[in-house]
């Protein structure tokens, strides 16, 4: 099974999928570790959940802003994501390079696969933990360069926000992948519903003829298990 981080959050966000912050632009975003935890055959969601929440916990006092995790609902990966924030690559270091490695010999790997994606928030209109996260992960065609891939994830980002009002948008920063990502909450399905009543007519009218460059596009829905 493909795993981002996410995203695959993510971050998340997670907020980085999402956060209690404000959602003003004329200071610094931050950036977030998103990290992604397959849940392989056989193994138990509510061990692995009580592991990364134990995890995360400790990540919060190594020094991030926030820690959230949520788990797979709808799409294509089978897991947990998780997000912490942190201000800038500065801030990350000091946590990483301040913080002591300890894990017991006998230690057991409760997951399957696992990723890491260090991720730029560069848009913020969620200034909330939602119940829900739809995680959107596009990837641009190749011959296209980074301006005009940003210039088609904003076109992107600007149907999301529309239909669903809350969404942050984030670049790839460190990982795994080049892509862009959305992250749009909602407290419940009817709310989801009526925010994709609005998208499709959106996507029907302004994207469907658009030259954008897509090469692969998905999208998740999570669920919150830690804020």
């Amino acid at each position: 099974m493909r795993i981002i981080l996410a995203l695959s959050l993510v971050v998340l966000v997670f907020d980085v999928f999402a956060d209690d912050h404000d959602t003003t632009k004329t200071k610094q975003l931050p950036m977030a570790l998103w990290s992604t935890y397959e849940i392989p055959a056989g193994g138990s969601p509510a061990a692995i959940e009580a592991s990364l929440t134990d995890y995360l916990e400790g990540e919060e006092r190594a020094g991030f802003l926030n820690c959230l995790m949520y788990k797979h609902q709808f799409g294509s990966q089978r897991g947990f994501y998780t997000s912490c924030l942190f201000s800038d690559l500065e801030h990350f270091a000091k946590i990483v390079d301040g913080r002591v490695e300890s894990e017991p010999e006998d230690d057991t790997q409760l997951f399957g696969r696992h990723t890491d994606h260090l991720v730029v928030m560069t848009s913020r209109a969620m200034n909330k933990t939602p119940n829900h996260i739809l995680f959107s992960t596009t990837n641009f065609s190749p011959t296209m360069t980074y301006e005009e891939m940003a210039k088609s994830a904003d076109v992107f980002y600007g149907a999301y926000q529309e239909a669903f009002v809350a969404c942050n948008r984030y670049e790839h920063g460190w990982g795994p992948e080049m892509a862009f990502y959305i992250t749009c909450g909602f407290d419940d399905y009817a709310a989801f519903s009526k925010a994709a009543a609005k998208l499709m007519p959106i996507f029907k009218e302004r994207l469907h003829d658009a030259k954008l460059g897509i090469r692969t596009h998905s999208d998740d829905l999570l669920i919150k298990v830690m804020e």
